[in-house]
């Protein structure tokens, strides 16, 4: 919680000092994370205990899949590289000394049509450490084989099969990724009663089912080669449907063409339904011209769902790029000074999952959006569900109400209790006193 209230730099040293511990030992709190005196792989335990126990009995668990990175300086930091930029411009490609971290987030449907994504594993993803120049044939053996085991894309099906086990067996998963992990490695190594969707490129290849041959030979996987998804597009033979799907806080009407089952070399003999969604019309302003996005080319590795679930669901991934946004630009997520491997490994996954237990907090607890007054800087206009920010304003305000109440009680720093440094009471003085943005 201390980190949640604190007003300057996400460090252990800030959380310390939001808990009120600025004049006592710090060694003991270090040393929880230094030496890994809890268990990682059961720290989101609860918050996906949580979003399944909401869910409908037997409905699909719902995920979205993605990568990002925390940029650090330290060029001695435990899993840090040179990787390019996603914020970079497209016709420049820039490097960024980072970490990279793999992240998985639970739906968690909401009434409007959209839903909250609550995040269930957060695993550290470097690359294998490349030899020097005077490494022996042994040790560049051992190299290529660590790079295989470390790409990304292995990564991610080993966590979709640990996700996939922590799940009952009567319920369906169905994982969203980007461009980035609709690959072989992905669609290929899916375990079982799990589905994945995502995007391919507009050129890719696509083949029918083969004809049925009897007779001695090798079975046929792929029939003839298909158009390219960007030609079924622009192909007036296949016609156009429209669905209703929840984007933001509002329901859209959309154009698709739905084409299943097809083959693709990504997914091997699995069958796969495609559906090609046109863009949206938008304007910059009130009086500009109508505008358009790419179109989205979206693969399901289950051609069972209907056309609204697969829209709906992939549209939900998006939720993810937020909480990647709440987690660096809110709860400071990569302004830590840590640089050890255990220190590492502990502290991040640390703050995700009390990000996540906030997120779970806040809407079990709060039931309309405007239960606190909004400032009078702030728009009026009714707003479908609170952000993060203001969680966070409303815990620090009942903190400090709860501190006057008990005549500054609250403000006072707790006695040494060094037999349990875990037990500590939210300081809002010292918050402030170290809030140095």
């Amino acid at each position: 919680m201390s980190n949640l209230i604190n007003f300057g730099r996400h460090t252990i040293a800030g959380a310390l000092s939001s808990a009120g511990r600025t004049n006592l030992d710090w060694s003991s709190a270090y040393r929880l994370f230094e030496r890994q005196r809890f268990d990682v792989g059961k720290l989101f335990d609860v918050p996906r205990k949580t979003v399944l126990e909401s869910l409908p009995e037997c409905a699909s668990v719902v995920a979205s899949l993605d990568d990002t990175l925390l940029r650090k300086t330290g060029k001695k930091v435990h899993g840090t590289s040179w990787r390019r930029d996603p914020l970079g411009p497209k016709f420049s490609a820039n490097f960024v000394w980072s970490q990279r971290w793999l992240q998985i987030s639970l739906a968690l449907p909401e009434n409007n049509g959209r839903c909250r994504a609550i995040p269930v594993d957060f695993y550290h993803c470097p690359s294998a450490t490349k030899p020097g120049k005077q490494a022996g044939e042994t040790e560049l053996i051992e190299y290529r084989k660590k790079q295989k085991e470390q790409a990304l894309p292995r990564q991610a099906v080993n966590r979709m099969v640990r996700l996939r086990k922590q799940i009952p067996p009567n319920r369906k998963l169905i994982i969203s990724g980007d461009g980035g992990y609709t690959n072989k490695t992905i669609c290929r190594n899916l375990p079982a009663k799990t589905t994945f969707l995502g995007r391919i490129r507009k050129d890719g290849k696509l083949f029918s089912l083969p004809d049925t041959v009897n007779g001695r030979g090798r079975k046929r996987v792929y029939g003839i080669q298909l158009a390219t998804p960007e030609m079924m597009r622009l192909d007036e033979n296949i016609p156009w449907h429209e669905v209703s799907a929840a984007t933001g806080d509002k329901m859209h009407t959309f154009r698709i063409k739905t084409i299943s089952p097809v083959r693709s070399k990504l997914s091997g003999e699995k069958d796969l339904k495609l559906i090609v969604v046109q863009p949206l019309r938008y304007r910059l302003t009130q009086k500009s011209r109508l505008l358009y996005r790419n179109p989205a080319y979206i693969i399901s590795t289950d051609p069972t769902l209907s056309d609204v679930d697969i829209l709906q669901w992939y549209l939900w991934r998006w939720e993810i790029e937020l909480n990647f946004r709440d987690e660096k630009n809110i709860l400071g997520l990569d302004e830590a000074m840590i640089r050890i491997p255990d220190a590492v490994e502990t502290w991040n996954p640390f703050v995700v999952c009390s990000y996540s237990m906030l997120l779970l907090a806040g809407r079990s607890t709060i039931s309309r959006p405007d239960k606190e007054p909004l400032p009078k800087w702030q728009k009026t206009v009714p707003f479908s569900r609170p952000s993060t920010n203001r969680y966070l304003s409303i815990m620090r305000q009942e903190i400090a109400e709860m501190s006057w109440k008990t005549n500054f009680n609250r403000f006072k720093a707790p006695p040494a209790q060094t037999w349990n440094p875990l037990l500590f009471i939210p300081d809002i003085k010292q918050a402030v006193i170290y809030a140095r943005k």
